[in-house]
């Protein structure tokens, strides 16, 4: 099943920028233009089968498709395998598609939808008062205070990072942070409640470092050739920091408490 939302995510990222239906029509090869037929589009499997290429015009195919579908497949067995069969779990699964989704498209187009975030954080919201209700027997009354906690929580993480991104606009007189990452870190933060805040935070800036350090040579993360209607495009060292925002948010809504509190362990050792 995870394989099959990776699959679908592919679609999503290609589709959605460009202003098209994410739903019809089917895909089809983006070469020659022949539709895929069903066999031809079975997750992972298919893009070893055809060796990569389309079965019409022997065009190559990226790796990164079966790439999306591996990872989502083993990201949601991983929660299967964490969460149990639960509401939780599917909650994870869901908003874990959205940011997928949401890192795909930053990495290509520099680019956040507000909506895609607003998705994320309604997700969150809604599945961590359903899943207090249905996986823990908790009262609808202390569920929605829960749940308003968690909401308030994304309102501060999004002053935080909107207020971090100012502040660096300010002393670099150029903008550090796109328009996007403060609503996405607040839609996370909501899914996770005040014990994601922190982690969250450090674990993009962390690995969004290692990220940028390792490929920089070979010329950094993103499309680098991508132009914005308003003739923006991305300086040599920049970083779409909402793919590692995602990540982040990945990995804390699996692994839970337990990543949060081996980064609070981390921290306190510093101390």
């Amino acid at each position: 099943m995870g394989a099959s939302i990776g699959s679908f995510l592919n679609v999503v990222a290609y589709r959605m920028p460009l202003g098209r239906s994410v739903v019809s029509p089917g895909s089809a090869c983006p070469h020659c233009q022949q539709p895929i037929a069903w066999y031809d589009n079975l997750p992972v499997i298919s893009w070893f089968i055809l060796r990569g290429k389309c079965r019409h015009c022997a065009a190559p195919f990226s790796l990164r498709y079966a790439g999306v579908e591996a990872f989502f497949g083993v990201y949601t067995l991983a929660v299967i395998v964490r969460w149990d069969l639960s509401v939780h779990a599917l909650t994870c699964v869901a908003v874990g598609a959205v940011l997928l989704a949401i890192a795909l498209i930053d990495h290509d187009h520099w680019l956040i939808d507000d909506r895609m975030s607003a998705s994320v954080a309604g997700l969150g919201l809604v599945g961590h008062t359903a899943s207090l209700v249905v996986d823990t027997g908790l009262e609808w009354g202390p569920a929605l205070v829960s749940t308003g906690t968690h909401l308030g929580a994304g309102l501060i993480a999004f002053g935080m990072l909107y207020g971090m991104g100012f502040v660096m606009g300010k002393a670099l007189d150029k903008e550090a942070l796109g328009g996007g990452d403060a609503p996405l870190f607040a839609a996370i933060v909501c899914c996770t409640g005040f014990a994601g805040l922190l982690p969250i935070l450090m674990l993009a800036s962390i690995q969004g470092l290692i990220g940028w350090a390792i490929l920089a040579r070979r010329g950094g993360i993103g499309n680098r050739e991508v132009e914005h209607d308003d003739g923006w495009q991305p300086e040599d060292g920049a970083l779409p920091l909402g793919i590692f925002l995602a990540l982040a948010g990945l990995e804390v809504l699996l692994i839970g408490e337990g990543l949060t509190d081996a980064y609070l362990n981390a921290l306190r050792g510093l101390l």
